[in-house]
């Protein structure tokens, strides 16, 4: 079964992945970074399960005890001391911007996990073939030729390890001397197909005006609905930011949390703009286990 989200329109879904990702830049609040954060982690679930949730947990986690280890380590201001830690006062505000500042940072971490699997690169050529063409294209194939040069490095070890010259084998001087010549055939294999693809681009004419170009993206209603919907719960989100709802203070005093009308409402513009890809993805969810029942 195909992702309900990729599944839409390139410009709803790279229309949410950017306005998700300056939010989560911007708003410094410990409410909505928990928001974001579980967000993201959901959303993560659904696309990769619990084997894409686990690695991306494998690789934030630790990220998220050093930011929030070290800002109350190096960072001493605040007026409510906790405890000295070699001298050293140990301040709640300090404690408190730190654990935003990590939960923050993983979260931003997997929206561009899940930015990368749902927006591949034939939607973001897409999106950008017609108003920036070379920069568009040269994104794309820079992206994709980062798991190409995997791939192709793989096969140049396995090649090299069965004539005798493996990298892991000899002196160190011929250590060296094997892993200079990987490097030059690797170098000179991203040259040459740098140019097969350059020479095949043009001539199917890419970039010029008048061409034409077939796409399998087509804007529906539910496209416009969608769209729409994100549209209005962005603008109501950056009205409660520039408005002050959306960061909080924390030095040299916690500020109290906001709970007034304007702040429960940007907190539930937030949560539901967040939960979008979700909420899309459980729908969808629902419908193919009922028919597979009805079935």
């Amino acid at each position: 079964m195909n992702k309900a989200f990729a599944s839409y329109h390139p410009a709803v879904s790279f229309s949410f992945f950017i306005l998700i990702l300056i939010l989560s830049m911007l708003l410094m609040h410990p409410v909505l970074v928990g928001i974001s954060l579980i967000s993201a982690c959901l959303f993560s679930w659904f696309l990769n399960g619990l084997k894409g949730l686990y690695l991306n947990f494998k690789f934030g986690l630790p990220m998220f005890l050093l930011v929030a280890l070290a800002n109350p380590l190096f960072n001493h201001r605040g007026k409510t001391v906790l405890f000295f830690f070699r001298d050293n006062p140990i301040t709640l505000e300090a404690t408190i911007y730190g654990l935003c500042s990590a939960a923050s940072l993983v979260g931003i971490i997997v929206w561009f996990s899940c930015y990368n699997k749902v927006i591949t690169s034939d939607k973001f050529l897409y999106i950008f073939a017609k108003v920036i063409p070379t920069i568009a294209l040269l994104i794309t194939m820079s992206i994709r030729m980062v798991y190409k040069l995997r791939v192709q490095l793989k096969m140049i070890t396995a090649a090299q390890h069965a004539i005798g010259l493996a990298v892991g084998e000899g002196q160190v001087r011929q250590r060296i001397r094997r892993g200079m010549r990987m490097i030059s055939i690797l170098l000179s294999w991203s040259l040459e197909d740098g140019i097969e693809t350059s020479d095949s681009m043009k001539a199917r004419g890419y970039g010029l005006k008048n061409r034409s170009a077939f796409s399998l993206f087509k804007f529906s209603w539910r496209d416009g609905i969608v769209l729409g919907i994100i549209a209005g719960l962005g603008a109501l989100c950056w009205a409660g930011y520039i408005a002050g709802y959306g960061v909080m203070r924390f030095y040299p005093a916690l500020a109290p949390l906001k709970l007034s009308p304007p702040a429960l409402g940007m907190y539930l513009c937030f949560f539901i703009l967040a939960l979008i890809p979700s909420l899309i993805e459980l729908r969808e969810n629902v419908k193919w286990h009922f028919y597979k029942s009805a079935i």
